[in-house]
C-alpha cells in the first residue's frame, strides 16, 4: 500500500515523491532499522527505498510506500502490490 508522508516516525520529514517505507511495527522493533536501505521487487523491477517511518496497521513483512516509491511499480489506482523485499 502506500501512504501520505510527512514527518515520520525515525524523526525526519520527507516529500511524497521520495522512495521511503513505513516498516510493519514488528519487525520497526522502536526504530532499530531507519534510515536502512532496501530492495523491493514487485514483477520484474526492482527499486531502493529507505526505512523511514512506522506502519501500525501492515502485517508482519508488509510496508506502506511513498507514493513516489509506489509509482515506480504501478499507479496509484491500484491500492496494493504484492512482492518481495530485503535488507
Amino acid at each position: 500500500t502506500y501512504y501520505a508522508v510527512g514527518l515520520g516516525a525515525c524523526g525526519q520529514t520527507n516529500q511524497p515523491s521520495d522512495f521511503i517505507v513505513a516498516l510493519n511495527s514488528a519487525q520497526y522493533n522502536g526504530g532499530q532499522y531507519c534510515f536502512e536501505m532496501i530492495t523491493i521487487t514487485v514483477g520484474d523491477k526492482s527499486i531502493q527505498a529507505q526505512i523511514m517511518d512506522e506502519c501500525p496497521g501492515c502485517p508482519y513483512g508488509g510496508l506502506d510506500l511513498s507514493e513516489g516509491a509506489f509509482q515506480a511499480f504501478a499507479s496509484l489506482d491500484q491500492g496494493v502490490l504484492t512482492g518481495s523485499w530485503d535488507f
